[in-house]
C-alpha cells in the first residue's frame, strides 16, 4: 500500500477542469510518480478566504452613538433656563440636578447647592424667588466675620458656580 493511497482517502475530491484535466493549483503530484494528490485545504483557504463573511461586531447594551456634553455647554443650557438672582427652592433644585446630570458639577457642589446657605431653604413662602446670590455673599461675608474655613469655601464655591451662571445669562 502506498502513502498516497492512505492520504487519498482523507483528502476531499476536487471537482475536474473543464478540460477534463486537473484544476489549476489543486493537485500535487507525489515524489513517487503515482497520481496526483488532492491539497487538504479547502478552496476558499487557497484565495485568501475570499468566500469568508467578516465577523459581525460584537452584541452589547451599549448604543454606538454617545454624545458627551461639554461643562461649558451644560453652563450655557442652565443660563438659558434659570436666573440665579431671582430663584426659587424648586428652581435651586432643578437648577443642582441640571448641574449634576450634565458632569458640571460633582456631588459636593450638588448637596451645597440643594442645601443652601444656612443648610437648608428655610423661608415663609417657598413659591417666592430670591437672589441666590445675595444669599450666598452674606452669608460669606457672615462667614468671614468668623474664622469659618468650612463655610468660607461653602460659599466660595457656590458663588463660584451661580457667578458664572450670571455671566454667561449677560451674555446671552
Amino acid at each position: 500500500m502506498r502513502l498516497s493511497e492512505i492520504f487519498a482517502a482523507f483528502q476531499r475530491p476536487q471537482p475536474a477542469a473543464p478540460d477534463g484535466g486537473e484544476a489549476a493549483g489543486t493537485s500535487v503530484r507525489s515524489s513517487a510518480g503515482s497520481a496526483p494528490l488532492n491539497r487538504s485545504l479547502p478552496s476558499g483557504a487557497e484565495r485568501g478566504g475570499a468566500d469568508r463573511l467578516p465577523d459581525p461586531p460584537p452584541l452589547d447594551d451599549e448604543p454606538a452613538d454617545i454624545v458627551a456634553v461639554s461643562r461649558e455647554a451644560t453652563f450655557t443650557l442652565a443660563a438659558s433656563q434659570f436666573d440665579p438672582h431671582r430663584l426659587t427652592p424648586d428652581d435651586m433644585v432643578d437648577l443642582a440636578g441640571l448641574l449634576h446630570d450634565g458632569g458640571a458639577i460633582g456631588p459636593a457642589d450638588y448637596a451645597l447647592l440643594l442645601n443652601g446657605p444656612s443648610g437648608s431653604y428655610r423661608l415663609s413662602d417657598p413659591a417666592q424667588p430670591r437672589d441666590a446670590i445675595a444669599d450666598w455673599q452674606d452669608s460669606l461675608a457672615n462667614s468671614m466675620a468668623r474664622p469659618d474655613l468650612r463655610s468660607v469655601n461653602a460659599g466660595t464655591r457656590a458663588l463660584n458656580i451661580l457667578g458664572r451662571i450670571a455671566a454667561i445669562r449677560e451674555q446671552l
